[in-house]
């Protein structure tokens, strides 16, 4: 399977209106900068504003809680009272995993109480429900588009998406998040382009970076990862496809020859190395815990 890169001057994005959530930091922050460099309008939304940005003409941010529907729904609305439309949209806030998922715990009456399910409410539900509304708002103002032309959704999937990794729930979200690709695909075909990207270790503070890197596994830029979201917005041809990015190079594994999990098998050879650093992760909050 070919590899490929992604230059500067394939991404066009001049005018359009774009909204990210997760857009304060990590990879979110970097794709809000990089459509900003080529020209786009971003609306960003996140709980905290993003570091070292400030709001002008072509900038907002809008604060919003992606668990809650008329949180996120508000989000969609100002974007629109704002610029009139929205044409690309990338549903990427995330959270890391709840390391207790599993475990019991009891209320004062000794009854089991349910799991913690932040990490899929954002990670999951909150993805469903940015799509669902990211479909409604790019459709309702198609006729602002050239002929034949799409707006898209990006989802941010994960290399946990494809592989066996402990991560509990998150590693649950994820690869449900490569099932909206593959449940919604031929249903939003022809009205709204829906892709993923699925980066490998990347510096996004959910674990740090010097961390993975003292465990002898790379971490890659999110800025990076942002190329691969530009591309998608912007290359037409490209509809259901999920771009795996690492170190700066890229490839597309949804619709490789041979399906998904052939294409998998021969990307992930470092897939030792995750299964490495969520073993030593865990042993670290175990470690922390008991100190306090």
């Amino acid at each position: 399977m070919a590899t490929f890169q992604i230059s500067d001057d394939s991404l066009s994005l001049q005018d359009k209106i774009i909204l990210i959530t997760g857009g304060a930091s990590g990879i979110g922050k970097a794709t809000v900068e990089l459509c900003l460099k080529h020209g786009a309008t971003v609306v960003a939304g996140d709980i905290n504003p993003p570091q070292d940005l400030e709001e002008t003409d072509r900038f907002k941010f809008v604060k919003v809680d992606v668990t809650l529907w008329e949180s996120l729904r508000g989000v969609f609305v100002q974007a629109e009272k704002w610029f009139g439309r929205i044409d690309h949209v990338f549903a990427n806030a995330g959270v890391a995993t709840t390391t207790d998922f599993l475990d019991a715990k009891l209320d004062e009456n000794g009854e089991l109480l349910p799991p913690n399910m932040r990490t899929i409410n954002v990670n999951l539900i909150g993805v469903l429900n940015t799509v669902h509304l990211a479909a409604h708002f790019i459709q309702k103002h198609s006729r602002h588009r050239a002929e034949g032309e799409l707006g898209s959704i990006v989802v941010t999937a994960s290399t946990s998406s494809f592989q066996n990794f402990s991560a509990g729930d998150y590693t649950i979200t994820k690869h449900a998040v490569l099932g909206i690709i593959r449940g919604l695909e031929h249903q939003i075909e022809g009205q709204v382009r829906l892709n993923a990207v699925a980066p490998s270790w990347t510096a996004t503070g959910m674990i740090p970076s010097a961390f993975i890197e003292s465990l002898g596994v790379g971490v890659q830029a999110p800025e990076l990862v942002a190329k691969s979201v530009a591309l998608l917005f912007t290359d037409q041809q490209r509809h259901a496809e999920v771009i795996y990015s690492w170190d700066g190079k890229y490839q597309e594994v949804n619709k490789a020859k041979g399906g998904l999990l052939d294409a998998s098998d021969a990307l992930l050879e470092n897939a030792s190395n995750e299964e490495t650093v969520m073993r030593q992760l865990r042993d670290l909050i175990k470690q922390r815990q008991g100190l306090e």
